[in-house]
């Protein structure tokens, strides 16, 4: 098993913030191709299934989300004010994002999307720092932004933007294309990064329709200080995200048959958290972790072997984490 890293570069470089995800679903449902339905749920999700298959026959359900940070443009300052438009950021601070190369969107672009690029300031209000953005082509409250960054790959190690979360959807889609079976199914999500509620429809989704649903499994990616023994080439299943309890008496005995079975990972914990507990609450629930190296910054970095090592860890949980 290899990376496609064509793939990968082309689902990393894909702008998607919050539920403004249409460049990310468009790669995803050609990637999945005829072979799959999609059930799209607008400021939602995208559920990948076998063509044949309904929901209600779904027993495995592996997650991932398809956001990454960023922001939105609000509301026109006034030339007093210097020009501009407020903005909101999510993920990190908003000096982190001005002295960056942006691109940005209009909230609802799909098929056709043009992107443009967008500039941002910082400015004080009172003891707040504060977002600032300027460009042409911005449209109050429905324009999002994002980094641009090229994804480059050298010996093991993968660098650009928006490896959270894309390398562990990237296993997420490839693991359950792999595995071709009308009982497992990809569950994407939208707005983790800033809304993780967002989740929750999902959750409720997965509650009216798929009732021999047995197993959920998140994968996500923290940064490396915040995973117990992190590593980035080791995947990891995690018993606890922060104060969270991610079902640790089955994600234990979970990891003692993927040992047993030879596969590559470790048992751990995080001091961060993901959208993981929303789900517990309708099936057996484990938490998977890949490491990168820095997290929410215009580049980090990520292992390849890493990923290779997720996507079996993956398979192997959702062929045999269930029976």
């Amino acid at each position: 098993m290899s990376v496609d890293k064509e793939f990968l570069k082309a689902l990393t470089e894909a702008p998607s913030v919050g539920t403004s995800c249409g460049p990310v679903i468009k790669l995803l449902t050609k990637r999945f191709g005829n072979s799959f339905n999609r059930t799209f749920v607008e400021d939602g999700f995208c559920l990948f299934q076998k063509v044949g298959a309904a929901p209600s026959d779904l027993k495995a359900v592996l997650v991932a989300h398809m956001d990454e940070i960023g922001g939105c443009v609000y509301g026109p300052r006034s030339e007093e004010q210097g020009g501009g438009f407020h903005a909101r950021c999510w993920g990190n601070q908003p000096e982190i994002f001005a002295n960056a190369t942006l691109q940005a969107w209009d909230y609802l672009g799909k098929e056709n999307t043009r992107f443009f690029p967008i500039q941002g300031e910082v400015e004080m209000v009172g003891d707040e720092k504060r977002l600032v953005m300027h460009g042409d082509g911005i449209r109050p409250y429905r324009t999002a932004w994002t980094f641009k960054e090229d994804t480059t790959f050298d010996g093991d190690i993968i660098e650009g933007k928006a490896l959270d979360p894309r390398v562990t959807l990237y296993t997420v889609v490839e693991a359950v294309r792999r595995l071709n079976s009308p009982h497992i199914g990809a569950m994407l999500v939208m707005a983790e990064e800033c809304a993780m509620d967002v989740a929750r429809k999902g959750v409720t989704f997965l509650q009216r329709h798929s009732p021999n649903l047995e197993l959920i499994v998140n994968a996500d990616v923290p940064w490396i200080e915040n995973i117990g023994e992190g590593c980035l080439d080791m995947p990891a299943i995690r018993i606890f995200e922060g104060r969270n309890f991610i079902d640790p008496s089955f994600g234990i005995r979970t990891a003692d048959k993927m040992d047993s079975m030879g596969v590559e990972f470790h048992l751990s914990a995080a001091r961060s958290g993901s959208q993981t507990l929303l789900f517990t609450p309708i099936a057996h629930t484990i938490s998977i972790a890949l490491p990168s190296d820095r997290v929410h910054m215009p580049r980090v970095s990520m292992s390849l072997l890493g990923t290779e090592r997720c996507q079996k860890l993956l398979e192997s949980i959702s062929e045999n984490g269930y029976k």
